[in-house]
């Protein structure tokens, strides 16, 4: 039971570490207004770029979600309907006469 805790309350962290982040960020998105003092311009998108690639190293890729189960039960789904498609195409060339 501690675990299922435990791994819930991670999987709310990176969410809302992110939420803040972008929020954060959108802030600080925008040219700043003529005459306003900025001294180091460059530093606060650099640390926010290395913010938001360190998020997304830390994120699993979209690809990794799918078990090789269903990555083969989609594959049969597609490739009974590209067969279809692929016969009412060439029945249509077959019928349309202009070969």
């Amino acid at each position: 039971m501690a675990g299922n805790a435990s791994t819930r309350a991670s999987s709310v962290v990176l969410p809302l570490a992110v939420l803040l982040l972008v929020a954060g960020g959108a802030l600080q998105a925008f040219v700043p207004a003529p005459g306003a003092a900025s001294s180091l311009r460059g530093a606060e998108p650099a640390a926010a770029a290395v913010a938001y690639g360190a998020l997304a190293a830390a994120m699993p890729a979209p690809a990794q979600a799918f078990s090789e189960t269903e990555l083969n039960q989609f594959g049969l789904a597609f490739s009974i309907f590209f067969l279809g498609f692929w016969i009412a195409g060439f029945f249509r060339l077959l019928t349309v006469g202009k070969l």
